[in-house]
């Protein structure tokens, strides 16, 4: 790989083609037959196909598509870990990996040596690993378990312990191969917490997660990867918007074959087809009482969303909503202007929608959605998936359950019925 400025990603061309069939290594007998006969061209997957982009240093980018669909495997050609079949690649500075959490553990170690093994075959120095290695048992709250037999770990102890090896890395460029979604929903704050750190710094993150609430809290950009190719390249949500957009389309074929196609150009149409064509949500806003932007609140707190959306001619009552769902993934509620009972008129060029309410939920993370439909609300014009976000902080005595409920109490003697007489 030839060097780039430092923290920068350069890709070219990009194609890796797996030959599929018999084994052909000289080291097995039983691979003769296969080693006399020509090998078959038809035999061949493409697992990436004419990919190109370039990251700028510092930049945090997510890595989206289905599964199968070569995101794995263009990290791994990234790293070097395997060469690709055409095409070129280009970095500068440090890079490091996250590919396989756990996987260079050795039972017959404990977590103490298998740290600083792990460590050094991630890119550290054994000097480097040493300096870090109380951080890491702190991050991965394992401090009691330093000289644990790694054969008495859970897989959750594992992937914490794995994950925060990772995190002490200081590299130029971090790859993260589904690492978000590690450990309890306490640790995952933290690590999505520690990640926006490193993009703080100036490390150049691609990540590769199905977590995509997670994704819209760390990067900024998105490439949304279908059938090995390029389909898509923009701002996250935007991104997002049309993978999710893809996922409901039906689409046949093979990975590397007509499927991409037809997925690319129907990714490709997102932009100009009569639905979102027509309406546009241009930005969603989580407000504070004071009506500036504000992530933090307290339960029973007045929290308003704020809705920016443009039309080309005009919309008649359109029935625009707001979903809300926690951020391990429990749906919680949706309001619409219809349920509501708000007739919103018609509009046209740019307009507002403001919800203001007072928030019922207890400590946590929450994201929101938003969409807007035809006066029906059964034609969805324009949808944003996990746009934006909200953190409910502790209060004491709001601590527990989901939602706090508000009613009214009376406490008193009881009033006993008397017994009927015979």
């Amino acid at each position: 790989m030839s060097v780039s400025p430092r923290g920068a990603i350069e890709v070219a061309g990009l194609t890796k083609t797996y030959r599929l069939g018999e084994p052909r290594s000289i080291f097995s007998w039983r691979a003769l037959p296969a080693l006399l006969r020509s090998p078959d061209p038809g035999r061949s997957l493409n697992a990436l196909s004419d990919v190109s982009f370039s990251i700028a240093p510092g930049e945090s980018v997510g890595l989206i598509g289905p599964n199968g669909t070569g995101k794995s495997t263009l990290l791994r050609v990234l790293t070097g870990i395997t060469d690709p079949t055409t095409g070129t690649v280009r970095h500068g500075g440090r890079i490091a990996g996250v590919l396989d959490l756990g996987s260079g553990f050795y039972e017959e170690l404990n977590a103490y040596e298998n740290t600083l093994l792990n460590a050094q075959l991630l890119g550290m120095t054994r000097r480097e690993a040493l300096a870090k290695i109380d951080e890491i048992f702190q991050f991965a709250e394992l401090n009691d378990f330093r000289h644990a037999p790694m054969g008495q770990f859970s897989f959750g102890m594992r992937l914490r312990l794995a994950f925060s090896i990772a995190m002490a890395l200081e590299p130029d460029i971090l790859l993260l191969d589904e690492v978000m979604g590690v450990g309890d929903l306490q640790f995952q704050r933290r690590s999505a917490a520690r990640i926006r750190e490193l993009a703080d710094k100036g490390v150049t993150l691609l990540v590769v997660s199905h977590h995509l609430s997670d994704l819209t809290r760390v990067c900024t950009r998105g490439l949304l990867l279908h059938g090995g190719r390029l389909v898509h390249d923009g701002p996250i949500q935007q991104t997002i918007n049309a993978y999710l957009e893809q996922s409901a389309r039906p689409t046949g074929g093979t990975i590397g074959g007509r499927g991409a196609d037809d997925a690319a150009r129907g990714i490709a149409g997102l932009a100009t087809g009569p639905a979102l064509a027509t309406v546009e949500i241009l930005e969603v806003e989580v407000l504070g009482p004071a009506g500036r932007p504000q992530l933090e609140f307290r339960t029973g707190e007045q929290i308003t969303f704020r809705l920016r959306f443009g039309c080309e001619g005009t919309l008649d009552r359109p029935v625009i909503g707001f979903g809300i769902y926690r951020e391990d993934g429990l749906y919680l509620t949706q309001v619409t202007t219809e349920a509501s009972g708000h007739h919103t008129g018609v509009c046209s060029g740019e307009s507002e929608a403001v919800f203001q309410w007072e928030c019922p939920f207890t400590t946590g993370g929450y994201r929101v959605s938003a969409s807007i439909a035809d006066s029906t609300g059964r034609a969805v014009l324009a949808q944003a998936h996990s746009v934006a976000g909200f953190e409910i902080i502790a209060r004491p005595g709001f601590d527990g359950g989901v939602i706090r409920l508000d009613g009214q109490w009376s406490v008193g003697t009881s009033q006993a019925t008397p017994t009927p007489s015979a």
